[in-house]
């Protein structure tokens, strides 16, 4: 765009040929083209005067304009090296994109930009006006705002003086030749003029050729939208477009708009008016993005697709190609990036059918790499099979808008929620006065729009400083700083409120996408003075009688932020716990030396089992990602607590039978007859009755004796100080395991015979009477005559302390820095000791102690002696020399 100050720059530029008997639209297809090339090309030094030639006949043709191309004027004479042999062999190498000449007369002028090796302008009009050079960027640079939303000067021929109505302005063909009605349909250049726009500038990004230094943060904003209308009066572009040079069959003309500015200047921009034949081009096929994101995570999955569309009215086959690579280092993804192809073709080139008049869908799909993706697609790319003339849909790129790696926003397993800030582009709107001066006493209004999307996702949105515009002046920056949070909850898990997700895997987290968009605008009103027509009455010709008359107008200047948004995508993962903790795999649950001969054993089980319930604390976290509060959330199952538990046994002979009658039992092999060596028993003293045990004398009796005492020690774990069950338990089976065991006959006071338990005997049929075994135990303790022939002293013993108790409190803490024990952290989740995920603490219900109990017993067998009532000798003889049925033992399968 060039500034206009006293008059404007008006310069004709692309002018193009046809053969001279051409009156009707032809198919401009590229044989075509190329054959007028080469026949200009082979014309050698002629080329420039065929040109002219060419061009003032077409004028003569269609606009009735003889000879409108002159050979020289005062600018100098038609540019033959610098513009037509320079556009013949660009046309040669790319026919396609062979749009027409420039008539410029003279030297390229003015500014000379080093950096691009460009003249500001190519030479002069036929009128004299400076001609731009094409492909000249828009160096004063640019707004934002697109083509369509420029404040345009409406009929500017008749609202500037510097601009001259012509013969094209608002031009329109009465009587349109049925040649025409596909371009001129209302006798217009409307239709002509929207599809130059639509191909010069639809879509058309900024930094595409049109940025030249300045305005660099804009360069991926389009600067027009394909198939806009101007904003402003009845919306066609023909009321503002200036013509300076008509279309032809096959070149396209040219024109401008001008642009009203806040310091009562004009700008202009040049406005490509299309060729009549590019409305009648043929069949078409095209492409576009149907599926497309803007921004994706690494190592998630992608979709691309792209929708073919043909007008041919019979089937077709083109050549397509994918071009997928990583931004990074231009290397192309491949099936090891997960690159696969569905819909109507499954490669990644080759050859796709379309039926006719039809549409194809294809897809790719691959894992985003670490890096930004460029995808291009492109179909039918030289227009040969099938035969195309309008090539500028076949090919599509995402650069620089897509595919652009996101890095997600975590937030961690134990965050509640976390705060962020971004920090959005600076942005500014200019008003431009287009004419008169501000309104006196009113502001500029307006705002720069800041919106999150969703709103479920962005909470506690706010992007202070960004402040309503209501002041006066012309530019206005905000620079807004969006802070936000993302919120646990609002992913579906919300276990502050007893609300808990379990997800098949939490290695994986779940995803939401957001988004922050900004756009807006300012306005200020402003008033001019506009000059009219006031007619009263006639003169005496009939004349209107008409005088000049001014009125304030008041109109309003608007300006655009620059539009934008900042995508983003959220992960969080979500861990709420097992619901039961794996238990300790090195408790045991064993005896060791676990033998008969043994007196000392250690036992090994699982403690019984206490339930709990447990406390998770969960964080927020600030800006800076670190924790600035803590919050107690209730854990989602209860734990239950166990630990190894055990018992030591040793069992010690004080006084073993042998020793309690080891002296009565010595003086009855010495055969001494002394009786106070007979102290506990009286034994034969016979020689042949020497090599038994316990050779008891005829008429006496033969009581047990013998002290034992055993200590049992337990390890257990319990809520409660009193005894435990388990070590009770354990005494009891000991106590209930000693027995004594005789099968001797004895005379009780009944003069009944009888075992040891004083269960009477049945008589043999040998004038004898059977044996019985008698089996003394702590529960049947007592003999002949209800003797108690087994004591055992226990804990209630009056004589000597046999029980001690030592408690422990296995401590823990529900404070966040408090001091738990390792035994509770080996059945919770979230310490080494278990190996699970999720910290958890216990609750302040109770407490769990270490009980360590010490139990000694002893066992003590009668020693007295007593004499028989009645002496049944040679019986008792018999019996007493079978002392091998005499045992004392202890059972340890009672133990456990």
């Amino acid at each position: 765009m060039k500034k206009i100050t006293m008059w404007i720059l008006i310069s004709i530029l692309l002018f193009s040929v046809i053969p001279y008997k051409a009156l009707a639209v032809e198919k401009n297809d590229e044989s075509k083209v190329i054959k007028l090339l080469n026949e200009l090309n082979e014309a050698g030094a002629s080329a420039a005067d065929e040109v002219l030639k060419r061009a003032n006949h077409d004028m003569n043709e269609i606009y009735e304009k003889e000879d409108y191309f002159l050979e020289r004027t005062g600018k100098g004479a038609f540019n033959q090296e610098g513009i037509i042999k320079k556009r013949i062999q660009e046309g040669l190498s790319k026919p396609t994109e062979f749009y027409g000449f420039e008539i410029v007369y003279g030297k390229s002028h003015d500014d000379y930009f080093e950096d691009i090796k460009m003249y500001r302008y190519s030479g002069y009009s036929i009128n004299g006006d400076p001609v731009s050079t094409k492909g000249f960027p828009w160096d004063a640079g640019w707004s934002g705002k697109q083509i369509q939303n420029f404040d345009l000067v409406s009929e500017p021929w008749k609202n500037m003086k510097e601009v001259r109505k012509n013969n094209f302005d608002q031009f329109k063909m009465k009587n349109v030749p049925d040649n025409l009605k596909e371009a001129l349909p209302d006798g217009t250049f409307e239709k002509l003029i929207q599809a130059g726009l639509d191909r010069e500038y639809g879509g058309r990004k900024y930094g595409d050729g049109l940025m030249y230094h300045k305005n660099k943060e804009r360069a991926g904003l389009v600067v027009y939208t394909k198939g806009a209308k101007p904003n402003r009066g009845k919306g066609k572009w023909i009321d503002y477009v200036h013509v300076i040079q008509p279309p032809t069959y096959l070149s396209q003309g040219y024109g401008r708009i001008y642009i009203n500015h806040k310091d009562g200047s004009i700008t202009y921009l040049g406005i490509p008016i299309a060729a009549f034949s590019t409305l009648d081009q043929g069949p078409d096929l095209s492409a576009e993005f149907e599926t497309l994101p803007s921004a994706e995570v690494a190592e998630e999955g992608v979709l691309v697709s792209v929708r073919i569309r043909s007008d041919f009215k019979e089937s077709v086959t083109a050549p397509y190609e994918w071009i997928i690579t990583r931004k990074a280092d231009g290397k192309r993804l491949t099936a090891d990036d997960g690159l696969k192809f569905t819909g109507h073709a499954l490669a990644e080139t080759g050859n796709l059918a379309i039926p006719a008049g039809g549409k194809r869908l294809l897809n790719a799909s691959f894992i985003m790499p670490d890096s930004d993706v460029r995808v291009q697609f492109k179909i039918n790319k030289d227009g040969n099979s099938p035969k195309e003339d309008d090539l500028t849909n076949n090919v599509l790129d995402s650069d620089p808008d897509a595919i652009k790696l996101t890095v997600p926003q975590a937030l961690p397993y134990d965050a509640l929620s976390i705060k962020y800030r971004e920090d959005l582009p600076s942005n500014t709107a200019t008003l431009q006065l287009p004419q008169g001066k501000w309104k006196e006493g009113a502001n500029a209004t307006g705002r720069l729009n800041i919106v999150e999307d969703p709103k479920d996702l962005y909470r506690n949105f706010d992007d202070d400083p960004n402040p309503d515009i209501n002041e006066p002046g012309e530019s206005f920056t905000r620079s807004p700083i969006a802070r936000y949070t993302i919120k646990r909850e609002d992913f579906g898990d919300n276990p502050a409120k007893g609300s808990y997700l379990n997800p098949e895997d939490p290695e994986i987290p779940l995803t939401r996408d957001g988004k922050i968009s900004y756009s807006g605008s300012v306005s200020r009103p402003y008033t001019y003075e506009e000059s009219y027509q006031s007619c009263e009455g006639k003169d005496k010709d009939g004349q209107d009688i008409c005088t000049t008359q001014t009125r304030t107008v008041e109109s309003t200047a608007t300006a655009d932020f620059t539009p934008g948004e900042l995508p983003s995508v959220f992960k969080m993962y979500v861990y709420n716990g097992m619901e039961e903790v794996p238990p300790p795999t090195d408790f045991k649950t064993e005896i060791e030396e676990n033998s008969p001969q043994s007196l000392q054993k250690k036992l090994y089980w699982v403690n019984e089992p206490y339930k709990f319930d447990v406390i998770r604390w969960m964080n927020h976290l600030g800006e800076n990602k670190k924790p600035y509060k803590w919050e107690m959330v209730p854990g989602q199952y209860e734990r239950e607590f166990t630990q190894q538990a055990s018992g030591e046994v040793t069992i010690h002979a004080e006084k073993t039978m042998e020793e309690e009658y080891g002296q009565a039992r010595s003086a009855a092999s010495k055969r001494t007859n002394k009786k106070s060596q007979y102290d506990k028993a009286v034994f034969a003293t016979d020689k042949e009755l020497q090599k038994y045990d316990y050779p008891i004398k005829s008429g006496y009796y033969f009581n047990p004796a013998g002290e034992y005492t055993f200590t049992v020690k337990t390890v257990t774990y319990k809520q409660t100080t009193e005894d435990t069950a388990d070590h009770q338990d354990l005494v009891d089976s000991l106590i209930d395991s000693f027995k004594y065991e005789s099968d001797l006959i004895y005379i009780n006071s009944n003069k009944e015979a009888v075992n040891l338990r004083n269960e009477k005997l049945k008589s043999n049929n040998r004038g004898g009477f059977a044996t019985k075994p008698g089996v003394l135990t702590a529960k049947n303790n007592t003999g002949v005559n209800g003797a108690v022939l087994l004591e055992v002293l226990d804990r209630n013993d009056t004589t000597q302390k046999r029980y001690t108790k030592k408690v422990n409190e296995i401590p823990h803490s529900q404070n966040r820095d408090g001091y738990t024990h390792d035994f509770w952290k080996m059945v919770m989740e979230g310490y080494s000791l278990s190996r699970q995920k999720a910290r958890t603490c216990i609750t302040n219900t109770g407490n769990t102690l270490k009980m360590v109990s010490i139990f000694t017993e002893l066992l003590r067998q009668q020693k007295s002696r007593s004499r028989s009532i009645r002496t049944i000798f040679r019986y008792i003889r018999m019996r007493t020399c079978k002392m091998g049925s005499i045992q004392s033992t202890f059972r340890w399968t009672l133990l456990i």
